[in-house]
């Protein structure tokens, strides 16, 4: 098959039988020797080698075969085996992925655990800081602090929002949230109650 139209010659050895294809003349253009393929695997299941090649101006073409043909196939070469896996691999392995997965899993929990701390201590916070929305319509300029004390949060709000102007001399502004809940559209809004004297000189209600 690997070489058409040609000559051949044919040789047997002993103590294993070896024939020999030799075409005469150099391989004329074809198919390539395609058929090489098969012929190895029938020479390997029955226990030979085959080799073959350009020799000599023609191409060669051996066999090695024994007399009596193997109960089963050769071994194939090492490189293309599995190697055996060592006793107590897979055992590490799980071990690892164990280790693993607990380095990665442990930091994140701490984080979102410290996240819900902050998050809740925030929330309370800032509820201690809201002026009810009624209690601010109800505020005058005018009035007294002693009166307005009584609606007043316990703290003030921490954010200041950026429409905040800068203190007058002889004016002190307080700052009082909206709202507590950062979902709501008010978050970051503040009322501003600016007094002297004790008395309320202006409320404003700001937002970013």
């Amino acid at each position: 098959n690997g070489a058409p139209a040609a000559g051949a010659a044919v040789r047997s050895a002993q103590p294993a039988a070896q024939p020999v294809a030799q075409p005469s003349g150099a391989p004329p253009p074809g198919r390539g020797g395609r058929g090489l393929i098969g012929l190895d695997e029938r020479v390997r299941h029955v226990g030979g080698s085959l080799d073959h090649g350009p020799r000599d101006g023609g191409f060669t073409v051996s066999a090695r075969l024994p007399h009596r043909a193997p109960a089963q196939l050769p071994p194939r070469p090492a490189g293309n085996r599995e190697s055996p896996v060592p006793p107590g691999y897979r055992r590490a392995r799980r071990r690892v992925r164990r280790t693993l997965l607990t380095a990665l899993t442990v930091p994140l929990a701490a984080g979102a655990m410290l996240l819900a701390v902050v998050g809740t201590w925030e929330t309370v916070a800032a509820s201690r800081s809201v002026l009810d929305p009624g209690d601010y319509a109800r505020l005058r300029v005018g009035q007294d602090r002693s009166e307005i004390e009584k609606v007043l949060p316990d703290r003030q709000s921490v954010e200041r929002p950026a429409g905040a102007v800068p203190e007058e001399r002889g004016v002190t502004c307080e700052f009082y949230a909206m709202t507590a809940d950062r979902f709501d559209d008010r978050s970051g809004d503040a009322y501003r109650l600016c007094f002297r004297d004790g008395r309320l000189v202006s409320r404003d209600a700001l937002t970013p």
